[in-house]
């Protein structure tokens, strides 16, 4: 963590330790200290573990339906151009409904456990969908004008170029949507009052007033999301190293073959 990002948690910190003690009222606002005994009251229930888990397979089930759908879907939108315009009204739809009409409907024709991975997708899907098009529009002109001359097969085209291009792009974008489905997915356990969840937790604690409770959980969801983001980092990072040797190996040829004598 950079010193920037450490000192701003520090003052976060202290503005609520300052907060909770002058306001000295648990159930609005509860002490820090407070809620991390909760969360180690949490670590020894296997109500929590089977929480976190089933939120954790709902939402990553959302997150890989809409990324590859919305992948396979670019792969022939960005070969097919009348495929590109027939599909746009749709994605336009999908976009602009908001969030909560997705999530009651599908709870209304799904129930409760089997609507969120369901919000997760449809939520996530044009964010997947408009950054890969967006990726592929943005390719080089010279690129486009060798095409034109150059007629390749689907998958020809697949591999040489959209491959490389959203190679990137899903990584990054993964990033935004792992966090944000999360959040999505805990909000609809929520509405939809599953049975067992994350968000089914932080509704018995808000019947409750159990303050302490909804901000542990907000915790763990924060936590979660970091360890989506370390993951995704990795990834980041380790596809950068990969493109850097590959262009060193390149620029000197010699180090494989070997120098020449004089």
């Amino acid at each position: 963590m950079k010193k920037e990002s450490t000192m701003m948690v520090c003052l976060l910190l202290i503005l609520w330790v300052v907060s909770a003690t002058v306001v000295g009222n648990d159930i609005l606002i509860p002490h820090p200290m407070d809620v991390v005994k909760v969360l180690f009251a949490f670590l020894q229930s296997k109500v929590f573990y089977a929480s976190v888990g089933y939120t954790v397979v709902r939402v990553l089930k959302g997150f890989l339906i809409s990324m590859v759908s919305a992948f396979m879907i670019c792969l022939v939108a960005d070969h097919k151009e009348s495929f590109r315009a027939f599909f746009t009204p749709l994605q336009v739809i999908l976009k602009t409904i908001p969030n909560v009409s997705y999530m009651i409907l599908a709870i209304i024709w799904l129930g409760a456990n089997g609507s969120v991975s369901v919000v997760s997708f449809m939520i996530l899907f044009p964010v997947f969908f408009n950054s890969f098009m967006n990726t592929l529009d943005l390719q080089n002109q010279s690129l486009k004008d060798v095409e034109r001359l150059y007629t390749e097969t689907f998958w020809q085209k697949t591999k040489t170029k959209t491959l490389p291009l959203l190679k990137k792009e899903m990584l990054y974008t993964g990033k935004t949507c792992c966090s944000l489905g999360l959040k999505v997915g805990v909000m609809a356990e929520i509405l939809g009052q599953v049975r067992i969840g994350i968000g089914r937790q932080i509704y018995l604690a808000k019947m409750n007033l159990d303050t302490t409770s909804i901000l542990a959980y907000t915790v763990v969801i924060i936590l979660l999301s970091l360890g989506f983001d370390t993951v995704f980092d990795g990834l980041i990072a380790k596809n950068k190293e990969g493109k850097y040797a590959k262009a060193k190996s390149r620029i000197n040829p010699s180090h494989s073959r070997g120098r020449f004598k004089s």
